[in-house]
């Protein structure tokens, strides 16, 4: 968020067309350094608890910029005084901690800033966005692996949730083939240090990047969703005057609301209502493709699912198997495509279980048969409980 609570037009009314775009964790902006700057702040934190909504703040103390175990002590005695000020408040999730380390200083004080947030806020999570590339830093983590430096987030920082970029979906096909290569890398790398897993992809178009049209903001959301990401970010919802090449943004330079925060809308609605309480309570198993391989994930075939025996569809695929805390397993199903509509037929072994075919968060139940189609647009996910007899 480009904005700062010193910035006079930015006001809390800001929170309701957050609300009403169906965000429920939002980065609000610069806490700034004054009581007054503080004071609007809280009423922004007022407002978002109005809505249920929960808010991040950045106040420079707890990031890792300029972090080192030099001055880590007096940083962790400056971001206490600002979390002193607003502790306790239900609709804050936590404060921002830095973007896109790529350095072995920047990594290195990404894991100090998080443990020092942690320290003192052990009931908030702080907020990393880390590149998308970061899974390829190799020589940069100290002589560790990246996953061996994702598990120090967790053991030492204390972290639990960690975000990363993921741009180059909205270029071109090859693009959607390094989405889907950074989400397997970063994914199996914080579920291996036992993170949750979140992602800051494209709603504003910039240089090679274009804007997405419904089809393809809910693609983003389903596809990502399928692949065990828990949480997402957008980059970015407001577009400025002094950033001209940006454009096409939910939010214009001059403060509208445009056709991308419409589309917005009716994803998160739409996603949130069938999917979104379901998914936070399963863990991801499995993940493959059909169709098209991409470099990453392997293919669905005869032999990847005891009980599924084949899936066919028209069009490129993604699946995934979840699994609740009984031990319950779920299969998750989501069109690849940015523009063809799919039919998909799933077969499992009829003698040792059934389909079932969970809507509104499983609120509705349907039996699937073996083999009928499965209707799915561009982008649309379906979930079904696979119930052993």
């Amino acid at each position: 968020m480009y904005f700062d609570m010193s910035d006079k037009s930015y006001t809390e009314a800001e929170v309701e067309r957050w609300a009403k775009c169906g965000c429920t964790v939002m980065l609000a902006g610069g806490i700034g350094s004054t009581e007054e700057h503080w004071s609007k702040a809280e009423r922004f934190l007022d407002k978002a608890q109005e809505y249920g909504m929960k808010l991040i703040f950045d106040c420079g103390a707890g990031s890792y910029y300029g972090c080192n175990e030099s001055n880590v002590a007096q940083r962790e005695e400056a971001f206490r005084k600002v979390y002193e000020r607003f502790k306790g408040h239900p609709a804050l999730y936590g404060f921002h901690a830095g973007d896109e380390p790529s350095t072995t200083d920047g990594l290195e004080g990404t894991v100090l800033a998080l443990g020092l947030q942690r320290r003192v806020a052990p009931e908030l999570d702080p907020y990393i966005n880390l590149a998308g590339s970061t899974w390829k830093m190799d020589g940069k983590f100290n002589g560790l692996t990246f996953t061996q430096w994702m598990k120090r987030l967790k053991d030492e920082a204390n972290c639990r949730v960690v975000c990363f970029d993921n741009y180059a979906q909205t270029i071109n096909d090859g693009g959607r083939t390094d989405y889907f290569r950074i989400i397997k890398n970063m994914v199996e790398a914080a579920e291996a240090a036992g993170l949750e897993c979140w992602e800051t992809p494209l709603c504003s178009a910039h240089i090679a990047y274009k804007s997405m049209d419904e089809y393809g903001i809910m693609w983003q959301i389903t596809t990502s969703a399928a692949l065990g990401i828990k949480g997402i970010t957008w980059f970015r919802f407001y577009d400025r005057q002094i950033a001209p090449n940006y454009h096409a943004s939910p939010i214009d330079e001059y403060g509208n609301t445009t056709l991308t925060y419409e589309r917005m809308m009716r994803c998160h609605r739409r996603f949130n209502d069938q999917f979104g309480e379901l998914l936070m309570r399963l863990k991801r198993k499995e993940s493959w493709m059909l169709g098209f391989q991409r470099m990453s994930y392997p293919m669905f075939g005869e032999n990847s699912h005891p009980l599924i025996k084949d899936i066919k569809s028209f069009e490129r695929m993604v699946i995934s198997t979840f699994e609740d805390e009984n031990g319950t397993e779920y299969l998750c199903l989501v069109n690849a495509e940015l523009e063809q509509h799919t039919t998909v037929q799933v077969t499992y072994d009829r003698e040792k279980c059934r389909l079932t075919e969970l809507i509104l968060n499983g609120t509705i139940e349907g039996r699937y048969r073996s083999g009928g189609n499965i209707s799915l647009y561009p982008g649309q996910m379906a979930i079904y409980r696979i119930d052993r007899r």
